[in-house]
């Protein structure tokens, strides 16, 4: 039998990623820590080596949550070439793609009970992209598509106009439901940022 070399970080990420899958086939709550270690194949008591607690799990996987948010954005709007529409798309449909397929651990961080935990969420969240959406503003303005006359204010507000839409539409995922609100975000970017109408198409959702 051949020796596991695996380093304790690998084996490590191995749980939290084992973890992420049950939490969102599962729901965090009926998700025990016996369902983690039969997904791994190994021994209970090496969960405990390696985490105190099935919480533990959940305050990394909030890091992660958001770091990959901020990585796939900023890989996403700073490819070479982009036009200031075309990052804005990047941006937009970055955001929903990570937001579809993390729904359920989202979903479960607005629990009334997590409420503190899933306001820091959307507050470094909602700086991050409050700022990554000034940058592409300001560009816009600079090429001619865009014309406001406070871009920080209007990426704040444009931000979370669009987030507090979403959410609000958050329990009806039907693509029906998800085509009539990509239109609705087309129409109020257009607006907000002067874009002729029927300039700004939001790139349909990748494959989950």
């Amino acid at each position: 039998m051949s020796k596991d070399v695996r380093s304790p970080q690998d084996r490590k990420n191995e749980f939290i990623e084992a973890a992420e899958a049950l939490f969102n086939e599962k729901g965090y709550e009926n998700t025990s820590i016996d369902d983690i270690v039969a997904r791994m194949g190994v021994a209970k008591g090496l969960f405990y080596y390696y985490f105190n607690s099935k919480e533990d799990l959940l305050d990394i996987l909030f890091d992660r949550l958001v770091g990959k948010l901020e990585s796939t954005i900023t890989a996403a709007v700073h490819k070479e070439g982009l036009t200031a529409v075309e990052r804005l798309n990047e941006l937009l449909s970055t955001d929903r793609d990570i937001a579809c397929r993390s729904s359920t651990l989202i979903a479960y961080f607005r629990k009334e009970r997590n409420q503190a935990l899933h306001l820091t969420m959307e507050d470094r969240a909602m700086t991050f992209t409050n700022g990554i959406m000034e940058e592409i503003i300001r560009q816009g303005m600079e090429e001619g598509v865009f014309h406001v006359d406070h871009p920080r204010e209007t990426a704040i507000g444009l931000v979370g106009m669009i987030r507090g839409l979403v959410r609000s539409f958050a329990e009806e995922r039907t693509e029906e439901r998800t085509e009539e609100i990509a239109e609705i975000v087309q129409g109020l970017v257009e607006r907000v940022l002067g874009m002729t109408p029927g300039t700004f198409v939001i790139r349909r959702a990748l494959p989950r």
